[in-house]
């Protein structure tokens, strides 16, 4: 129980750290870049019948 606390706090402490000294990217706008661009190469299906 104690390393987990430990290995949390320091995660949190090192997360703090990275993300007021270094440029972070969003992950949700990344994804959801992501899948508009997959939603717009995406190809209608043809009416050939």
């Amino acid at each position: 129980m104690l390393q987990f606390l430990l290995g949390f706090a320091l995660g949190n402490v090192v997360g703090m750290y990275l993300a007021q000294n270094y440029d972070i990217p969003d992950l949700a706008k990344k994804l959801e870049d992501i899948k508009r661009d997959v939603e717009a190469k995406k190809k209608p299906p043809s009416d050939k019948s």
